[in-house]
């Protein structure tokens, strides 16, 4: 049966006021200044007016509060501030200053997100007879193919489509755009953005006499609870196997995750990252951005790849690797530095072969 939905109008404010003993409550810090002073805003030091809170993380920005207009800060301990005796601000203090923003900004600012819509499907949206989506929200223009399932709590944006007999799983959210393709699951807590394709075919072919013949696909993919795939990313389907990413693994935008990819647990991608095809990624790997990885290798598990690097061996468990091509952290910056005087140290050498 069809619903009508309420889209959430509450307000959209960026942050709800409180402060600054609130906040010292909230986040175990130890408060120098006044406990009543209101706090409606976070902003960078630079930036921040009157009734706002920053932070400073380390004692080269320390010098910088002088001059803010910030009513507050948060400073990690250790760091030295200039407070004089008929300074009003406050300042909170605590063990890391980036973690306790981080607890903060869940506590305190409201995310600048659209309205979403409620538990219900709106009238512009196809769902199949077939599919089940109680308890889901489906919003406006989306599709759920036959034998889909949505399961409660999850959040269709707008112009979402879920193809048969695919699965998104309980309170994800798939924000405008996202196609989950025939047969694939996207896991609980998930999030998409907006332009995310899951499931296209694999990039596979074989040589013929009348050019290039198509392999088919018959793997899905399969994301684990908890991942979060960022805006215009692709995750191709298997040609046998699903390709996987794992739980709580974070992938920015506009990367492509090559068929049959076997990617760990809480591993982070940057943007513009290109896996090819039968990749395996262990568990806590960071990929920094616009990394290439050549088909069938392994990146062992807590492995950390530079960005811009062209990885076409495989990378042992817990090693750093730069460059490209690829190599040990320490060999790639050797060579580097000897690249960068190669052109001085030839010159030197031609005019001492001269000289003799």
């Amino acid at each position: 049966m069809r619903t009508q939905p309420t889209t959430n109008t509450s307000p959209n404010a960026r942050t709800r006021a409180t402060t600054t003993g609130t906040l010292a409550e909230i986040l175990g810090a130890t408060l120098v200044g006044p406990a009543d002073i209101p706090l409606a805003d976070i902003a960078p030091l630079d930036k921040a007016t009157a009734g706002a809170l920053t932070f400073i993380r380390d004692q080269r920005h320390a010098a910088a509060w002088a001059t803010s207009n910030a009513s507050a800060a948060l400073v990690t301990k250790g760091v030295r501030l200039d407070q004089g005796p008929n300074d009003d601000r406050a300042i909170l203090y605590v063990d890391d200053a980036d973690r306790a923003l981080l607890i903060l900004l869940e506590a305190f600012a409201q995310h600048a997100a659209p309205p979403m819509p409620e538990v219900g499907i709106d009238p512009s949206a196809q769902v199949d007879p077939s599919a089940t989506v109680d308890g889901a929200a489906i919003g406006p223009m989306c599709i759920v193919g036959p034998g889909a399932i949505v399961q409660p709590g999850a959040i269709l944006v707008a112009r979402v489509t879920i193809g048969p007999d695919a699965t998104v799983g309980a309170h994800s959210v798939l924000h405008a755009g996202v196609v989950v393709q025939h047969n694939c699951t996207i896991g609980r807590h998930c999030t998409l953005h907006p332009g995310v394709v899951v499931g296209a075919d694999g990039f596979g072919y074989l040589p013929g006499p009348n050019g290039p013949v198509k392999i088919p696909h018959l793997g899905a993919v399969v994301i684990e609870d908890h991942a979060e795939i960022g805006a215009n990313t692709c995750i191709d389907r298997g040609k046998l196997a699903d390709t996987r990413v794992g739980r709580g693994t974070k992938i920015d935008n506009l990367c492509q995750i090559g068929h049959n990819g076997d990617i760990g647990a809480n591993v982070i991608i940057c943007g513009c990252c290109s896996i090819a095809g039968s990749v395996t990624i262990g568990d806590g790997v960071t990929i920094a951005g616009s990394v290439g990885i050549a088909d069938g290798l392994t990146i062992g598990a807590g492995a950390t790849i530079g960005a811009r690097s062209g990885v076409i061996n495989n990378v042992p468990a817990g090693e750093t690797w730069l460059g490209s091509p690829a190599m040990p952290a320490r060999d790639a910056a050797a060579n580097y530095a000897q690249f960068r005087t190669l052109a001085k140290d030839l010159r030197a050498l031609r005019k001492q072969l001269r000289g003799t």
